[in-house]
């Protein structure tokens, strides 16, 4: 085997914890410092290891003799069958050359952290119309890894603190797919707001809102209904507070007139519904074998930082066994292709590659 995923929880955060689960990492792939290349380490927190993590990229790069070295700090990981995110945590990765991506490799997986989206909307484009499949043609992974209240936690990359906006890795992997979960059901295509008033949506081509939008008769939990605003570049949510009679909708931030909206609800347990089509599909590339590695990232309301009793990430782990895990949990995740983003950030959204070792 040439890589290894681990990961452990700890009751302090210490840089010695660090160096021991690198060690076991790299027992466990059978990869030694002065005689095998080793192709990338990524290396992964939780917050209470901030002010450690750069201290820690440079020991990874010293144990390993490997300069790519990336990650960062999380709210959350998902490492040997774990969730993290209450007490210091770390999971490492580390991979061997066949992981190696060069230029002309056609199946590499990109995976990236940054802090807001604004910042991913100045280099690539926001693809024009969602796609409506569990099953899409990404190659990136990313995620928004700011913390609570907007909180800027440290990222690496080539073993260094990271100041640039995207902190990015390739991995060269095999038999990629990439699955989306939205976790929520929109009611209707998109509208636009005809009448509205402050933080009330009064009318949507020129019925009355809740009866345009097929809004439901009333709020099925705390929020669980919200109003997708979509922008030129990018979009933002907005809670509906209440429904009045009237077919008003009473929202928690101002809509305005000519504004194009849809309407959605968060689904409980959505991935329960959509694991038949991952498993299709994976039967269709894998054959009877389960993958041997899935990377998840995930938008923080689809983990059970938020959800205990709708732990989505359970239930993907009971379905794939024998797939072996590493996962970050921020606030939003999207995927990409090149430079098209295909689905944009969103807390709800967990996305999942999976793929075999490369071949020799």
């Amino acid at each position: 085997m040439t890589h290894a995923i681990c990961a452990q929880d700890f009751d302090e955060a210490n840089l010695d914890h660090g160096l021991r689960l690198l060690a076991r990492a790299m027992e466990k792939a059978n990869l030694r410092r002065h005689s095998d290349y080793v192709s990338r380490v990524f290396l992964l927190c939780t917050p209470h290891f901030a002010d450690l993590l750069e201290e820690l990229a440079h020991a990874c790069v010293a144990k390993t003799n490997c300069m790519n070295v990336w990650g960062g700090c999380a709210s959350g990981l998902l490492g040997e069958g774990q969730v993290y995110f209450d007490k210091p945590a770390l999971v490492i990765a580390v991979f061997g050359e066949i992981f190696e991506s060069k230029n002309h490799e056609t199946e590499s997986l990109h995976l990236c952290l940054i802090e807001h989206e604004q910042a991913l909307l100045t280099t690539s484009q926001l693809n024009s119309i969602e796609p409506d499949s569990p099953c899409l043609p990404a190659n990136t992974l990313g995620l928004l890894s700011y913390g609570a209240n907007y909180a800027k936690i440290p990222r690496v990359e080539h073993g260094r603190a990271c100041h640039e906006d995207l902190c990015q890795t390739t991995l060269r992997v095999q038999s990629p797919v990439v699955f989306n979960s939205e976790g929520l059901t929109f009611f209707t295509g998109v509208q636009t707001v005809t009448e509205s008033n402050g933080l009330f949506l009064i009318g949507v081509g020129g019925q009355t809102a809740a009866e345009a939008l097929n809004c439901p008769e009333q709020q099925t939990r705390p929020v669980g209904l919200r109003l997708q605003v979509i922008h030129e570049k990018g979009e933002s949510w907005v809670p509906v507070m209440e429904i009045h009679a009237d077919g008003t909708l009473g929202l928690a931030a101002p809509v305005m007139k000519g504004q194009r909206i849809r309407l959605a609800r968060r689904t409980q347990q959505a991935i329960e519904h959509e694991l038949p089509h991952w498993q299709t599909e994976i039967m269709s590339k894998f054959g009877a074998n389960n993958p041997s590695i899935g990377i998840m990232f995930s938008g923080f309301e689809r983990s059970h930082l938020c959800h205990a009793d709708e732990n989505d990430i359970a239930s993907v782990l009971r379905a794939f066994p024998d797939t072996k895990w590493l996962g970050v949990f921020g606030q939003a995740a999207w995927l990409s292709q090149g430079l098209q983003v295909i689905t944009p950030p969103r807390n709800n959204r967990l996305s999942v590659c999976f793929f075999d070792a490369p071949r020799a």
